[in-house]
């Protein structure tokens, strides 16, 4: 069993010995197959350190490291991001004697790390480790009607997952995991069959407008689009139990944030009621010359004595949420602390654009403080207008 390294948090390594002078770490970072031999070409960092103070110790700190080989990106498509790290650890005396069997912590580093683009919080102490089967914080997942959710798991200690409709059970999936990294990070749906195009997009296929797709009759849907209400993700330990509620029909285009969220995983949030847009331009001014001097002097009038320099436009956009159930305020929180968002319009396509937070502070809400909990968010496109890229 890998030990899952949180890469936005510190990990510590820390090699002890009553005679210990030095130790030396080799840091193996790669993709793919585990291996517990890896290649010399994924050996990407080799550290000696000697002890301060005769303390008779040295302490690593890896994750700052591993973190420059894993990139998340997202384009529409839910993939595993992650990275094995096998670390390497030898120790010796002052006359370089090596030692055998110096004191580690953790004591399995000898295991291979499987490391993600996650993070702990403070109260949850030195190298925490986040859900080994639900890899996101809120067990209530809310929906468009005939919108697919993901819901991320990690392969390794999940054994199955089963769908319920109605209380009743559709069916029970094995979850597969061959020590891939494109494996250990997997996304189940609330479809049963994910492959399968909902109604709305089998509209949008054959010809239909947006406005004809939405608000459909569930009984139109056939058994592969069935959609499923509960989730119990089953593992070695106690499962865990996903309830999925559809949102009413709203008369506004829902919009599907995607962020990465304390785990390292994509996760979605969906924004159902009003959104507005809006853009905010900076440019530099300066004052030109319209003076004619070659004959009689003279200026033209329609011309621009002030002028624009390097002028740029950031279009912004605000979504708001519909009434939610009080835990997800741990989402927005997440949300809030993710470097990495983005959002997905359906208008005839699928339409992906990187978003980052312009709100900087949110109060967040109980049913006890306020009754009702919804939210309003404000993102910056995470690009000019005008087309800059050279």
């Amino acid at each position: 069993m890998a030990q899952i390294i949180n890469t936005r948090s510190p990990f510590y390594i820390k090699v002890s010995d009553s005679t210990l002078a030095t130790a030396t770490l080799q840091l193996y970072i790669y993709e793919g197959a585990k291996d517990t031999t890896p290649d010399a070409a994924d050996l990407k960092y080799i550290i000696t350190k000697s002890e301060l103070e005769n303390n008779n110790q040295v302490v690593f700190e890896i994750s700052e490291l591993i973190r420059d080989y894993i990139d998340v990106k997202y384009d529409g498509e839910y993939d595993s991001y992650c990275v094995w790290a096998n670390a390497v650890i030898s120790a010796e005396e002052s006359d370089g004697t090596a030692i055998s069997s110096p004191t580690v912590f953790p004591s399995d580093y000898a295991n291979q790390f499987i490391a993600v683009d996650g993070y702990g919080y403070f109260e949850e102490g030195v190298n925490p480790e986040p859900s080994r089967t639900l890899l996101q914080s809120n067990k209530i997942i809310y929906r468009p009607s005939d919108y697919n959710v993901n819901i991320p798991i990690f392969a390794e200690d999940t054994t199955s997952v089963t769908y319920f409709y109605n209380n009743t059970e559709i069916r029970t999936d094995g979850i597969s995991d061959d020590d891939n990294t494109n494996q250990k990070i997997q996304y189940i749906y609330s479809y049963v069959n994910s492959d399968t195009d909902t109604y709305q997009e089998r509209v949008l296929n054959d010809g239909g407008t947006l406005e004809e797709s939405v608000c459909l009759d569930r009984f139109l849907r056939n058994v592969d689009t069935s959609p499923v209400d509960k989730i119990i993700i089953n593992s070695s330990n106690s499962p865990e139990v996903v309830e999925i509620r559809t949102l009413d029909c709203s008369i506004y285009d829902p919009i599907k944030v995607t962020f990465v969220n304390k785990y390292g995983a994509l996760q979605d949030l969906w924004f159902d009621k009003k959104s507005i847009n809006s853009i905010e331009v900076q440019s530099n001014d300066y004052k030109a010359s319209v003076m004619n001097f070659s004959s009689t002097p003279t200026y033209d009038t329609s011309a621009h004595q002030n002028r624009v320099l390097d002028l740029v436009g950031k279009e912004s956009i605000t979504m708001n949420t519909g009434y939610i159930d009080e835990e997800y305020n741990e989402v927005f929180r997440q949300l809030m602390l993710s470097e990495q968002v983005w959002m997905t319009r359906l208008t005839d396509t699928e339409e992906v654009f990187p978003l980052r937070p312009k709100t900087q502070s949110l109060q967040f809400k109980t049913r006890t403080n306020d009754k009702l909990v919804n939210y309003t968010v404000e993102f910056d496109f995470a690009f000019d207008k005008i087309n800059t890229i050279r």
